[in-house]
C-alpha cells in the first residue's frame, strides 16, 4: 500500500510534491477532497465528537491547518501526521485554538520548522524544506540583490539594507507587497506594490541574482524558504536571522548576518563562494522530511 500525502493547493507545494516517488506515494491535493460544510459552526463542533479513524496507516497532511480538512482525512482516510509550513502565530486566534485543541484530542503528531512552536506546543521539529526542482533555471548572474515578499513589518529593515547596498554600488531588486490593513506614506507607496510577483518570474530572478536577501518576521523562530533557495541555487545570502548560524550549511563566506556581522557587505560579496555538499542539502528537502515523519 502506498503512503498517502495530502497537500495544500499552494503553487510551491505542487512543485514539491513532484519530488516524491510516485511508486511509493499517492499525492492528493486539498481541492480534490471536496470537503463541504453546510454550517461551519456545526461542522467544527462535529469534529470533536468521537469517531473511528480511517484504515490507512501512513498518512501525512502537508501544510493544511483547517480542522475540517484534518477531520475529513482522519475519518475517511486514516489518522494523519501534520506538517505546518507556517508558525502557529500566523493563524487567527480562533483557528489556532481550534487546531491545537483538535490535534491534542485526536493525539495527532504535528511537525514544524519553527523551533519556538516545537518547544512550546510539543511539536516534532524538522529544518525548513524546499525542492531543488524549483531552481533548475540557469540565468546569467546580473550582480544584483533580490528580495520578494509581503511587508509584514519588515519595510524599514528592507529600506536600510537597500541603502547599505546602494552605498557600495550594488543594485537592489526588491519587490515588497504592501500589507492590506497598513497605511503607507507616499514615499513608501512609491517603493512598494499591491501586486504579487508571478512565480515563474520569481524563479528567474532567484536564478539570475548575485545575492538573496532574507528578513525574518518578528514572531518567527525558524529559517525561511529564501534561505533554502540560496542554499540550493548556490547564491550568497544576506539575512537578519541569526538562527542560520546553527544550520549544517552555515558558512561565513556564503552568509552575511545583517546587524550582527562586522564585515562590510562589499567585502562579504567579494569573498569566494564555498560550495555546500549535496549530502547536506538533502537534509532540507521534502523527501527528507517525509521520510522522517513516516519512519
Amino acid at each position: 500500500m502506498k503512503n498517502i500525502v495530502i497537500s495544500n493547493d499552494f503553487y510551491i507545494s505542487e512543485v514539491l510534491m513532484k519530488d516524491l516517488d510516485s511508486t511509493k506515494f499517492q499525492v492528493l491535493f486539498e481541492h480534490e477532497l471536496k470537503v463541504k460544510s453546510i454550517s461551519k459552526t456545526i461542522s467544527r463542533l462535529n469534529v470533536f465528537l468521537p469517531f473511528k479513524s480511517g484504515e490507512s496507516e501512513n498518512v501525512i497532511i502537508f501544510s493544511i491547518e483547517n480542522i475540517l480538512v484534518l477531520d475529513h482525512v482522519y475519518r475517511k482516510i486514516g489518522k494523519p501526521k501534520v506538517w505546518l509550513w507556517n508558525p502557529i502565530s500566523s493563524m487567527k486566534a480562533k483557528n489556532r485554538k481550534l487546531f491545537l485543541s483538535y490535534v491534542k484530542m485526536k493525539n495527532i503528531e504535528v511537525w514544524s520548522f519553527d523551533q519556538s512552536d516545537a518547544k512550546q506546543y510539543g511539536f516534532r521539529y524538522h529544518d525548513q524544506i524546499h525542492s531543488s526542482l524549483l531552481l533548475r533555471n540557469r540565468e546569467k548572474d546580473n550582480g544584483n540583490a533580490f528580495f520578494s515578499g509581503v511587508d509584514k513589518g519588515r519595510l524599514e529593515t528592507i529600506k536600510a539594507i537597500e541603502k547599505d547596498l546602494s552605498s557600495d554600488f550594488i543594485e537592489s531588486d526588491f519587490h515588497v507587497v504592501r500589507d492590506k490593513k497598513k497605511k503607507y506614506s507616499p514615499d513608501d507607496i512609491a517603493i512598494t506594490t499591491d501586486q504579487y510577483m508571478d512565480f515563474s518570474e520569481y524563479l528567474k530572478k532567484i536564478a539570475a541574482c548575485k545575492v538573496i536577501v532574507d528578513i525574518e518576521q518578528s514572531h518567527q523562530k525558524g529559517i525561511t524558504l529564501r534561505v533554502i533557495e540560496a542554499l540550493f541555487s548556490n547564491k550568497k545570502l544576506i539575512t537578519t536571522n541569526i538562527l542560520v548560524k546553527d544550520m549544517a550549511f552555515y558558512n561565513s563566506s556564503n552568509i552575511y548576518l545583517y546587524g550582527n556581522d562586522e564585515r562590510k557587505i562589499i567585502d562579504f560579496l567579494n569573498e569566494p563562494f564555498t560550495k555546500i555538499s549535496d549530502d547536506i542539502k538533502q537534509k532540507y528537502t521534502v523527501q527528507h522530511l517525509i521520510d522522517k515523519m513516516l519512519y
